[in-house]
């Protein structure tokens, strides 16, 4: 109930009574919900039992029906308490509709199964008689069981039609669109037969849009089983044209699921070898902080003695980095002589060791191959023969094939395999003489950090020289065991942005490079002079001669000033000219793989062999490429690079594997189906033509034609791409066919259209690097985003059933001093401790296993960014290595150096807070199943069997055949990443493995994860449209993947899991809804506030808010309501929003009588604006650029950007200002105004801030107040403009020019005053709304009322109706003119068409006069057509009668004319009096 209070009301009394109201007059929300449900089971009967009454009005014309009706609404004792509350309007439509629609669609999917089986036979039996049955397509949809089920469901929901509910088709009544809503209601009030037609009518009409609507539900659950990535037939070619190739990749069909064009085992073995890569560059970060930690620590003294060999207190940036770079010297020795960490014997050791294990895997592969008996034999000879020598290679009992799968996994080096050199003794030894004797071993840190980059890379590579298959790159591999490092050039590693990142040659690079190309040059001649010399003894000189030798050199090349002058200047122009070189790209250090810029495709998986190309640069050329001297940087780079190479490697080896086999193969070799495909015709040939010889001319024809047949049939890029390998890292997919769309998904092959030109170039630099740099600002940027950020992740943790005192997830959560499992504290350690870089081992290797199962890095946001990123950069593959995170230790500029490690830090922690409850999610998870699976018969030694599918380890499980099978099919269905499982080198860690997997697997479904969005979604960051797209769209996979595993485990007819169904679906349910309701209803009832309040206050938030959870914080000093919107720290906002927009809708409609459907359908449509919100605006960036161009300097909600009469350099400021402000990080606005309220200051607006309520924005949970008195001024202008807006619609439309038709003046018309009268609607609810709220009625008149809004306009606003307004003076009198200017051009008399509208405009205005503004009341439809006759022609032009006379005498006529009623309708239009003093004359 609204209140109106004139200004003399006090607020207190205000309060008294909207008190008094709620306590005598509101019904509870259970109340009224469990009132809804009796009331629809109620008019169940009564839709029934009525439709057989009006069957009989219809044939006896009478009333029978309305008065069953009548009785049935008097004796239902829940109608009121139904009708109190929006969710008791809800529950009864849902229960009136819901429950008659499943009985029908059950009747209907069985008649569907009878009709199909029937058919089934029939054609059966013509098939065998000979005969074609055939059904159309739309035939066949019809009889299948989805089909007859809809039809099924719209027939009940027929029986119970209730004009209260109404259609969707309401949504449209007073628009221009309502004589073409077919299934809306007809309402008229009408006696005997022709309302029992009327009511027969309308339940056709609501039976056929009930049939509509659930066939809609079909397809909206269809899209969402796309997005949940549901199994479905792989695409085995593309389409011939490029539309229908994009359709393809991008349609619902595959581009919303996770795998896209591959099947769920291929992608889920994509992803594992993925997270091998991230473990082995997480491990490598680790020691990269372990060794920077060890190096600060190190104090400049030492640094000072160890580089320039003498004690010096005090030290320098420069000698710190001298001594970086002696580090790395020691790491990576210059030559094959210089000492190594590694020990010689052990790496001959090494190399002898792994080239046996590639000899069995070579015997593995040609015994597999092998086809006749004596090869057999003589291969497994050698076979034994090798594994008997390597009997106890790993150790006592430890054969090759164990020591293969261990060497494979966790390399073949280990810490004892290395020593000190000289140079790390000495630095052993100063360390030790200039530290505290107390401490002990107090180089022990540095030491084993720099043993641990050796042996990291060291294991990498001798995991490449496995995977080699070319000999001379393998054994290049094992020479340089103990010494390889890559080579790094700042040039190559500061690409992409340029502003920030690009490279030059600075002055010290120059001075390097000089005086290393006069050593170089010196030291060359000076060596040739030497060769020379021994040349000419021919024979091997003495060493007393070989000394004389260089001493002569030294003496006679380079040894004048005017020589050393000379190749100074040579060095000046070589370097300089060299340095152009570089500058202008026209020079490389190594063969670099061929640049993408010219491809139309992009493949992102693809196999990286740099690091195994020689350099072909000089010492001096090197310095001026910016070579990187830091062992950080360059191990970490090298590390990086070789993972890349093995992972990669391995990862195509398994799909060549598994292409090949299964159900649907994939991958294919021609030439074994040549073979085979000839063997087979030779067979077939022979056969057809007994005793008969062929030549082997004869047999090279037969071959020759099946292999021009099989290159034809791989030569369709629509169906197959060839896999091409150049790189020196051959693999086992190398030169084999791939079917097209798997080819993409296996390679993720990418439209490279921003590098192929220009406009691509302007577009990631004008466009998508100031959107990442927007949403970066807004996230990673912004302190309490981070903290919102640890808040609201927490839901997902709820959402999957945790904090229920069952399946130990309490003990899991509790700390280990309360006797808990401590997994809160394992989560930050994982976590937190990885981002400062201190993780012990234990900690470490279990982070790289949940790298391996796909939980942890997968921040949604976060990895939206970094792709936005990879589309910007030159070097796309370095944001995936990492190398980004180092790009400080390469700049030398400090502010840069500043700014990208602060980014660095808080994007870590933004990955890191994700993490937090992933890997909790994931304990609890791995608990609960570790417990499932032993109370259901999981062990060690019959799982692995379980998994495979052995019917003997599954008999194991020890219960009857038919729960063992469904407990086998359960496990087996959660745990689909085989290759993780199978890496266990024993029983016990393959069943930690599987309890890890299956774990990993609910947690990287169930909560967000960006490796499993969507092509689709993926795609969509490169548009100016949309924020973090991909965070919504796993909110909507991974929320309907909780219900569905809910539901599956309710309903898995295993008594275990059926209690962890209800404890999920339980926890997604109070997550999802019942805690957001819950905190609305208490912070309710804690501040006294109803929902009439609350529908109210949705009329003065934000637009964005309109639809939030809002939270009622109590009432201002002017006692209007301050609130928080939850939904902004509300993870499943995205699941919720769309049902409040319906919710809401109805509420609103509530109060305005609109009917159920009408609301429900404008709050469906306000939900699926919320849904694609997301994907259809504009993005943070695009907004603020559109607002200050195309817009004009009007922002959201009309704010506006500047003022019209600012100057034209002060608009442009202000745009620019405006742009600025998306980059800026979004918690300084909020840290601001907490400063403000902090000191009491107000803003530049005099507004005062609480602080009580500021410092709820810290963790996202700010209080706003609520301005109704200033949301009217801007709802006022908003009116007026709409109102113009009409009018002018109705101008351009009649007086364009040209003839026009009466109808189109009438229709014109009536659509102009829809329009007016949905603005004065809108505008009347929210002045109904400020009333609620409180306003004064005198503040709500001095806010309304405004310069263009008529005295009458307002009037009737208050009053809330609405009456038409006619046409203005200056449209009627232009419309005459212009048929009069048009009838003297074409010589012509037809009248003025504006006559012939005029019964129809009175009959619109007459029937809508004083209509309510509160119920939707405006009558389109019910109007006179124009009659079109012939009136005589009336001709004014010479009489001069003042605009504004009044000519009160009217000539009285038996048949009013048109123009006579015109003229009787507006007597004080100067047109009218023209008629009425003609007719007097």
């Amino acid at each position: 109930m609204a209140l109106k209070f004139g200004p003399s009301v006090s607020l207190e009394e205000i309060n008294k009574k909207q008190k008094e109201e709620k306590d005598k007059e509101e019904v509870g929300f259970f109340e009224s919900a469990l009132a809804g449900v009796a009331t629809g089971l109620w008019n169940i009967p009564k839709g029934i039992v009525s439709l057989g009454a009006e069957i009989y009005d219809l044939t006896a014309d009478t009333n029978v029906a309305r008065d069953v009706e009548e009785w049935f609404d008097n004796v239902n004792p829940f109608d009121d308490e139904a009708e109190a509350r929006t969710v008791g309007k809800i529950t009864q439509a849902l229960t009136q509709i819901g429950l008659p629609a499943y009985a029908g669609a059950r009747i209907g999917v069985s008649l569907a199964t009878k009709t199909a089986e029937s058919l089934a036979k029939k054609a059966v039996a013509a098939k065998q008689a000979g005969k074609v049955l055939s059904l159309s397509r739309i035939g066949a949809k019809i009889m299948s069981p989805t089909g007859r089920g809809i039809i099924g469901a719209g027939v009940g929901e027929a029986l119970v039609t209730d004009e209260d509910i109404g259609t969707f088709a309401d949504i449209v009544k007073g628009t221009k669109l309502e004589p073409f809503a077919i299934t809306m209601l007809d309402r008229e009030d009408k006696q005997g037969r022709e309302d029992a037609l009327r009511r027969l009518k309308n339940r056709l009409k609501f039976g056929t849009e009930g049939a509509l609507f659930n066939l809609a539900l079909v397809g909206a659950g269809k899209g969402i089983q796309k997005l949940r990535g549901v199994e479905v037939e792989p695409l085995d070619e593309f389409a011939k044209t490029a539309i229908g190739r994009d359709m393809q990749r991008y349609g619902p069909e595959y581009g919303f699921r996770p795998e896209n064009f591959l099947g769920k085992s291929t992608f889920e073995i994509k992803e594992f070898f993925s997270g091998q890569r991230k473990a082995a560059v997480t491990a490598a970060n680790n020691s990269v902080k372990e060794l920077d930690t060890a190096i600060k620590n190190v104090s400049d003294e030492v640094v000072d003695k160890f580089i320039t060999g003498r004690y010096k207190l005090k030290s320098t940036d420069q000698k710190r980095e001298l001594f970086r770079e002696k580090l790395q010297q020691i790491l990576k020795p210059d030559n094959l002589e210089s000492e190594r960490l590694l020990d010689e014997t052990v790496r001959k050791n090494a190399v002898e060791k792994l080239t046996d294990i590639r000899k069995l895997k070579e015997l593995d592969d040609r015994l597999l191959k092998a086809n006749n008996d004596e090869a057999i034999e003589d291969l497994t000879k050698l076979q034994n023969n090798l594994l008997e020598k390597n009997k106890n290679v790993g150790g006592e009992g430890v054969g090759l094939r164990e020591f293969t799968e261990k060497v494979r996994r966790e390399g073949i080096f280990k810490p004892e395999d290395y020593r000190q050199t000289k140079d790390l003794t000495q630095l052993k030894n100063i360390i030790e003489e200039m530290s505290d004797k107390s401490v002990k071993d107090p180089a022990k840190k540095l030491l084993d950090s720099v043993r641990d980059f050796r042996l990291g890379i060291d294991n990498m590579s001798a995991k490449s020289f496995l995977l080699g298959k070319n000999e001379d790159t393998i054994k290049k591999i094992g020479e340089n065991f103990g010494r390889y490092m890559t080579t790094v050039y700042q040039k190559y590693e500061q690409k992409g942005l340029k502003f920030l990142t690009d490279f030059k040659t600075t002055d010290e690079m120059f001075k390097r490079s000089k005086r290393k190309y006069i050593e170089g040059t010196i030291k060359t001649a000076r060596r040739k002079y030497v060769d020379d010399q021994i040349a000419l003894l021919k024979r091997e000189p003495t060493p007393n001669e070989l000394l004389k030798f260089k001493q002569e050199a030294a003496e006679n090349i380079y040894s004048t000033r005017k020589e050393l002058v000379k190749l100074i200047d040579e060095a000046d122009q070589v370097t300089e000219s060299y340095a152009k070189k570089i500058a202008a790209d026209e020079v490389s250090p190594y063969d670099l793989p061929e640049s993408n810029i010219s491809k139309t495709d992009l493949a992102e998986i693809k196999v990286d062999d740099s690091i195994l190309k020689n350099k072909k640069v000089n010492d001096w050329q090197e310095e001026l490429f910016g070579v990187i001297k830091d062992p950080s940087y360059t191990f970490f780079a090298t590390v990086g690079k070789q993972a890349n190479l093995n992972f990669t490697t391995e990862y195509l080896n398994r799909i060549a594997q598994v292409g090949k086999s299964g159900k649907n193969p994939f991958v294919y070799d021609p030439e074994e189906i040549i073979q085979r495909r000839t063997k087979q015709a030779k067979i077939d040939r022979e056969a057809g033509l007994t005793g008969e010889a062929f030549t082997r001319e004869q047999d090279q024809i037969l071959e020759d034609g099946i292999r021009a047949q099989v290159k034809k049939e791989f030569g369709d890029a629509t169906k197959w791409k060839k896999y091409v390998n150049d790189t020196s890292m051959p693999n086992d997919l190398d030169n084999l066919y791939i079917r097209a769309p798997q080819y993409e998904g296996i390679l993720d092959v990418t439209s490279n259209w921003l590098n192929r030109s220009n406009v691509g170039t302007f577009y990631k630099y004008s466009v998508l690097l100031p959107k990442a740099g927007s949403q970066i600002a807004k996230t990673i940027l912004s302190p309490l985003t981070h903290v919102r950020n640890v808040i609201s992740a927490g839901a997902f943790v709820s959402a999957n059933g945790a904090f229920f005192p069952n399946y130990g997830d309490i003990q899991m959560l509790l700390p280990k001093m309360f006797g808990g499992e401590g997994a809160i504290g394992q989560a930050y350690k994982l976590s937190g401790k990885r981002i400062l870089g201190t993780l012990g081992e234990q900690d470490l290797k279990l982070y790289q296993k949940l790298l391996q199962v796909g939980v942890v890095d997968s921040q949604v946001q976060a990895g939206e960014m970094r792709r936005l990123l990879r589309d910007i950069l030159s070097d796309p593959a370095a944001v995936e290595r990492g190398l980004y995170d180092k790009l400080p230790k390469t700049i030398t500029d400090r502010t840069k150096k500043g700014l990208l490690k602060v980014y660095q830090t808080l994007q870590d922690a933004y990955v890191a807070e994700d993490d937090f409850w992933k890997i909790i999610n994931w304990n609890l998870e791995r608990n609960r199943h570790s417990i499932l699976a032993g109370k259901l018969g999981l062990r060690e030694d019959n799982i692995k069997g379980i998994l495979n599918g052995d019917k003997n380890a599954i008999a194991s499980i020890g219960r009857d055949a038919t729960q063992n099978i469904k407990i086998a099919e359960y496990f087996q269905k959660i745990a689909p990443r085989r290759d993780y499982i199978n890496s266990a080198l024993s029983t016990k860690e393959f069943y930690e493995n599987f309890l890890d997997e299956v774990a990993g697997n609910l947690t990287r479904n169930q909560v967000p994860n960006y490796a499993y969005v969507g092509r689709t979604a993926k795609a969509l960051r490169q548009t100016p449209f949309g924020n973090f797209i991909a965070f919504p769209l796993e909110i909507m996979r991974t929320g309907h993947n909780i219900l569905q595993r809910s539901l599956d485990e309710i309903y898995s007819g295993i008594p275990e899991l059926r209690s962890l169904g209800m404890k999920r679906l339980f926890g997604f349910g109070a997550t999802v809804g019942g805690i957001p309701y819950g905190m609305v209803e208490l912070f309710k009832s804690r501040h006294d506030v109803t929902d009439e309040e609350m529908q109210a206050l949705r009329k003065f938030v934000p637009e964005w808010s309109k639809n939030s959870t809002l939270l009622p914080m109590g009432r201002d000093e002017n006692g209007y309501l301050k609130y928080v919107d939850f939904s902004y720290s509300n993870a499943y906002d995205t699941l919720i929003r769309p049902f409040n927009s319906v919710i809401n809708a109805i509420s609103a409609g509530q109060d305005t009588r609109e009917s159920t459907m009408e609301s429900l359908g404008k709050g469906m449509q306000e939900g699926i604006s919320e849904l694609l919100q997301p994907y259809t605006s504009e993005s943070i960036f695009t907004e603020a650029l559109v607002d200050s161009t195309i817009r004009r300097g009007v922002g959201r909600g009309g704010v506006r950007v500047w003022n019209n009469e600012d100057e034209t350099m002060v608009k442009i400021g202000k745009g620019i200002l405006h742009i600025g402000e998306s980059l800026r990080p979004g918690s300084l606005s909020q840290l601001k105004r907490l400063g403000q309220a902090a000191t009491g200051k107000t803003d530049k607006y005099g507004k005062l801030f609480n602080l009580e309520d500021e410092i709820g924005s810290l963790y996202g949970f700010r209080t706003i107040n609520s301005d109704p008195e200033r949301a009217l001024t801007f709802m006022t202008t908003d009116l007026g403009n709409g109102l113009r807006d009409a009018e002018s619609i109705f101008k351009r439309s009649v007086l364009r020019g040209g003839r026009l038709d009466p109808k189109d003046i009438v229709n014109s018309f009536k659509y102009t005053q829809s329009i007016r009268y949905q603005k004065l609607r809108e505008m009347y609810q929210n002045i109904e709304a400020a009333r609620t709220l409180g306003v004064s009625e005198s503040v709500i008149r001095r806010k309304v009322r405004r310069k263009g809004l008529k005295k009458k306009v307002l009037k009737e606003l208050y009053q809330g109706v609405f009456t038409p307004e006619r046409p203005g003076d200056f449209t009627i009198r232009t419309i005459g003119k212009n048929n009069r200017e048009l009838n003297e051009k074409e010589g012509t008399d037809i009248p003025n068409p504006f006559y012939e509208a005029i019964p129809s405009i009175t009959s619109f205005i007459n029937s809508n006069r004083r209509v309510s503004l509160e119920e939707n009341s405006l009558n389109l439809m019910n109007f006179e057509q124009p009659t079109l006759q012939q009136e005589p022609r009336i001709t004014t032009p010479n009489l001069n009668i003042p605009t504004g006379t009044i000519v009160r005498d009217q000539v009285p006529t038996k048949e009013l004319t048109n123009v006579n009623r015109f003229a009787q309708l507006f007597p004080g239009d100067s047109l009218g009096q023209a008629i009425i003093q003609k007719q007097g004359n």
